[in-house]
């Protein structure tokens, strides 16, 4: 009697079919992918170009510094609490600072938002850019996980193209061709695979004017 009720339960929940559809090529699977099909039987070494975590190689420790100064932390007992969202001021007040030496002005601990990660960070920053009929412009190639957040946030997205004959250099024709006025930002990855480049586009794309005369948002990755 209960499996019948247990087959009979129709769930009122399902998947969201836009976001199964953006998520459904990932750089992760598709390794995951190669490394089942390789043979038991073949005893060549593999080098696993698609792994991105260095801590599993010997050649990558932590440095004492940071380790004594997690330490000294865990030891002083001031951070014993929860942190602010933003992350906690002395961190904050660091990267700012290590930030104002490459620019012509000063940063505060008010300008910086700290995140775990990446992923973490294209969470809290798409959604805050989304609204409806919103679009933005992200490289291609690029990395799956932008798209999937995208359609989180409701957000259109346009592919602009990375040129290989021209080492991977943004097609700045190609990429204002696709802005207008619902364009609200762009992503430069860097200096992640083929497009570290995008990083050397920088100038031109200033240059171009997008950011000023269009009101785009730069995100960098």
């Amino acid at each position: 009697m209960e499996e019948e009720e247990e087959q009979s339960t129709k769930w009122r929940f399902k998947g969201s079919e836009e976001l199964i559809k953006a998520s459904a090529f990932t750089i992760k699977g598709v390794v995951s992918m190669l490394s089942m099909n390789l043979s038991e039987d073949d005893n060549r070494p593999v080098i696993r170009l698609g792994h991105g975590d260095p801590s599993a190689s010997r050649c990558f420790l932590t440095t004492p510094i940071a380790e004594d100064a997690i330490v000294e932390a865990v030891r002083s007992a001031q951070f014993n609490s929860y942190a602010p969202n933003v992350g906690i001021l002395p961190a904050r007040r660091s990267v700012a600072e290590y930030l104002s030496r490459d620019l012509p002005y000063k940063l505060s601990p008010d300008d910086v938002y700290l995140t775990v990660g990446t992923k973490h960070a294209i969470q809290i920053i798409l959604p805050v850019l989304g609204y409806p009929g919103a679009n933005m412009l992200l490289p291609k190639p690029g990395y799956p996980i932008y798209e999937a957040h995208a359609a989180l946030s409701h957000l259109e997205v346009r592919h602009f193209d990375l040129l290989p004959e021209k080492g991977w250099e943004v097609d700045l024709d190609g990429l204002r061709a696709l802005a207008n006025d619902k364009t609200v930002a762009m992503l430069l990855e860097t200096p992640n695979l083929c497009q570290w480049e995008c990083s050397h586009q920088l100038p031109p794309l200033l240059h171009l004017g997008l950011y000023q005369r269009d009101g785009l948002f730069l995100v960098g990755a």
